[in-house]
């Protein structure tokens, strides 16, 4: 059974790249640009990994990693923080 992967990204290009990649390697894409809707999608779909985009329209990335692990049922899904403006600082976030 294929591995199931939540892409957050609210940037169309990395999202058709994210996508592709994913696709091309055999796993199912669940994907979102909204960060609230990435909650709901966990909780439905349990995926195997989220690849969060830190920087997302509303409400950051980092703030919806820190909601998925506070929650008991969703905190053992790795998540992988994503970003095309890394700033100084980010990675100690």
């Amino acid at each position: 059974m294929a591995k199931t992967v939540l892409v957050v990204e609210d940037n169309e290009l990395n999202m058709k790249l994210f996508h592709d990649l994913l696709e091309a390697n055999g796993y199912n894409i669940v994907q979102t640009r909204n960060g609230l809707e990435a909650l709901d999608l966990a909780r439905t779909h349990r995926p195997d990994l989220i690849l969060m985009d830190i920087q997302l329209p509303e409400v950051s990335g980092l703030e919806v990693t820190k909601w998925l692990k506070e929650d008991d049922d969703l905190r053992a899904i790795p998540v992988i923080a994503v970003t095309a403006f890394a700033m100084k600082g980010d990675e100690e976030r």
